[in-house]
Parts: structure tokens; C-alpha cells; sequence
């Protein structure tokens, strides 16, 4: 009687496993619910279009989609429900490359980056771990801005200059002050990768303007400049 009294508690116990296994749950509470994107895409062309996944944890929440900072990019695409399909978002990239008003931390002149998370289940507060995914919109043709494009500047002291190249993976900047790459402090002054100019302590002999310059590196035909004032 007594081993037949075990073998039933023992069912019992792995029915209650079984139960929560297909529920996917954990016996107490569980750390965190987590979020993942698929696919890791790092670009996506103008007018392209992608369709992502979103996978939960607990496979009970249902994704939350978002472009984030969308508030300050003159475009960074759309966002459209799949029909039939409530774990997937169909993303639409823009006619050009997304420009920010002003430039958030993490992310850079050109590039979206879609967010992902949920909302934990009713009567919990189970913490979410949500997921995001940036890629960079290509284009056919590098394109380069620089602000301002004119200012004035007093000898010695510095000017923070934004300069960007959109449309292709490589955004790196060439900086150069009249022609020369990062400048010289004895004549025009110098402009580090970041856009700092420092102007020179004395007004150069070529006169009080110089010409600070971005050049794509990705492609060098493209460039912007500005014209400083020193005083």
C-alpha cells in the first residue's frame, strides 16, 4: 500500500512538471522576461523593405515594435503590422537615409534602430529584458552635410562643428583645416575626428578666414565645408 501511495505521488508530481512545461513557466518567479530580434540585418537600401520576428520568453506576450528616437529623424521609414503573423513587423526603410535633428546617444547619422519588447502578463511584474537591432540605410550615392556653414571664431578659442556622411556603411570623416588633415596649431588651427576646431593663438599669415573641410572616406569625391572667421 505504501509503495503504491508513492508511485501515485510521484505521478502527481510529474503531471505538475508536465503542466508547467507546457506553459512554459517556471516553478516561482521567474528573473526576467526576455525579447529577440531576428534577423541581425546591419543594412537595409532606401525604399527597401524587411520583415522582422520577434521571440518571447514566456511565448504568452505578444511584441511591442518601435523605432526609436523616430522624433527626431526627418524619416526613419514605417513600421506595419503582418497580418496573420502577430510575432512579425514588415519595416519600410525611407527614400534617403534617416537625419536627426539632433544626433542620440548610440546612434548615428543614417541609421535606424528598431526596438522590441512586451508588456509582462496580467496580475505580474516580471522585469522585461527588451532587444533592439540597428542597421544603416544604404543608398546609391554618399551624401555630406557640415554645420555651420560659416562662423566666427576668437584666436585661441574652439568651435564645435557636426559633420555626417549618410548612405553607405563606411561613415567615417577626413577632417582638414585649408587642405590639411586634422590642421596645424602654429598656422590654421586643428580639427580632431569629432568636429573640435581649435583656432590658432595668432591670426595666421594667410589671412582671417580658414576653410575646414569633411571628405567622405567612403567616397572622396564628396565633400562640405565652412568658412571660419578668426578674430
Amino acid at each position: 500500500m505504501k509503495t503504491r501511495s508513492r508511485i501515485l505521488c510521484l505521478a502527481a508530481i510529474a503531471s505538475a512538471f508536465a503542466l508547467n512545461a507546457c506553459n512554459n513557466t517556471i516553478a516561482g518567479s521567474p528573473a526576467y522576461i526576455g525579447v529577440s530580434i531576428s534577423p541581425r540585418t546591419s543594412t537595409i537600401p532606401v525604399g527597401g523593405t524587411m520583415v522582422f520576428t520577434g521571440t518571447v520568453s514566456n511565448n504568452l506576450s505578444l511584441p511591442q515594435w518601435s523605432l526609436l528616437d523616430a522624433s527626431e529623424a526627418n524619416n526613419p521609414g514605417t513600421l506595419t503590422p503582418v497580418a496573420g503573423s502577430p510575432d512579425e513587423i514588415l519595416y519600410t526603410a525611407p527614400p534617403a537615409p534617416p537625419i536627426y535633428t539632433q544626433t542620440p546617444t548610440g546612434i548615428t547619422q543614417g541609421t535606424v534602430t528598431l526596438d522590441v519588447t512586451v508588456t509582462p502578463p496580467a496580475g505580474t511584474s516580471t522585469p522585461v529584458n527588451p532587444d533592439t537591432v540597428s542597421f544603416v540605410i544604404t543608398a546609391p550615392s554618399v551624401t555630406v552635410a557640415l554645420a555651420p556653414s560659416q562662423a566666427n571664431v576668437a584666436l585661441s578659442g574652439t568651435l564645435q562643428l557636426i559633420g555626417y556622411a549618410v548612405g553607405n556603411v563606411n561613415n567615417t570623416l577626413t577632417w582638414q583645416v585649408n587642405g590639411v588633415t586634422g590642421g596645424s596649431m602654429s598656422t590654421t588651427g586643428t580639427i580632431n575626428p569629432s568636429g573640435l576646431y581649435v583656432a590658432p593663438t595668432n591670426m595666421p599669415m594667410s589671412g582671417n578666414t580658414v576653410t575646414i573641410t569633411i571628405i567622405s572616406q567612403a567616397d572622396p569625391t564628396k565633400t562640405a565645408s565652412s568658412v571660419i572667421t578668426l578674430h
